[in-house]
């Protein structure tokens, strides 16, 4: 499949912002000079058996991207299927990515792999929720990678392989969702149980056996406060 991109640049008096349509449709809904809003959903049915999805996005020095998330992912049953999100965040640039859940039909066999490369000063706050079946299925198979590199080395690695029809103990136990939200670049608020991380960066996580009304959602919004302010500050400096 044609790759979907992503790509923010400061510009005067608008945000130069590069759009292209893949297995998902970018839509820009607001900018400024350094600040864009976009919004993604999917351009047909994805994932079907077989697909291979590829996200790109570059974020330029000094901008901030916030991606909103519109209708999530759902992987079908049928031949394994791929979603690769690659992302470059530039000097003391920020993202943030509220995304929807990504579920894991019965009979699907779905790799979801995402990379983060952060420039010095950049930083990311990501929502990410991972659901095996849907209403009434136990679903399918799952990897799961996520990868964060700074300047200095890896900041966090981490791999989730699970399977509805054939539960790990140790691993989700009887859930069938995974939430998180991760700060890495910066230290968002603490609070008990998170993990933080060697570097600038903590995540939330809640186990459970249903989306609605995970205690993650006022995380998101403190965090992504945080996240903000730091950005604001970025751009004072630059400003000078």
């Amino acid at each position: 499949m044609t790759p979907t991109r992503i790509a923010l640049t400061a510009g005067e008096p608008r945000a130069h912002v590069q759009l292209a349509v893949g297995a998902l449709a970018p839509r820009l809904i607001t900018r400024d000079a350094t600040r864009a809003h976009v919004a993604v959903t999917a351009a047909g049915m994805v994932l079907l058996g077989g697909d291979h999805v590829h996200v790109a996005i570059d974020v330029g020095p000094g901008c901030t991207l916030e991606i909103e998330d519109v209708g999530g992912t759902v992987a079908y049953r049928g031949a394994p299927s791929s979603w690769v999100l690659d992302v470059r965040i530039g000097v003391g640039g920020t993202l943030l990515w509220h995304g929807l859940p990504f579920v894991v039909t019965d009979g699907a066999d779905a790799e979801r792999r995402s990379s983060l490369t952060l420039a010095d000063g950049a930083r990311a706050l990501i929502r990410e929720t991972l659901v095996l079946g849907r209403h009434g299925e136990r679903g399918g198979r799952l990897t799961s990678e996520l990868t964060v590199v700074d300047e200095t080395g890896p900041v966090l690695i981490e791999r989730l392989e699970a399977d509805g029809a054939a539960p790990q103990p140790g691993v989700l136990g009887q859930n069938r969702v995974i939430d998180a939200v991760i700060a890495v670049g910066f230290r968002p608020p603490a609070r008990p149980g998170d993990l933080e991380f060697d570097r600038p960066g903590s995540m939330a996580r809640h186990l459970s056996d249903h989306t609605h009304g995970s205690p993650l959602d006022p995380v998101w919004d403190a965090w992504a406060g945080a996240a903000a302010e730091r950005a604001h500050a970025e751009e004072a400096v630059i400003a000078r």
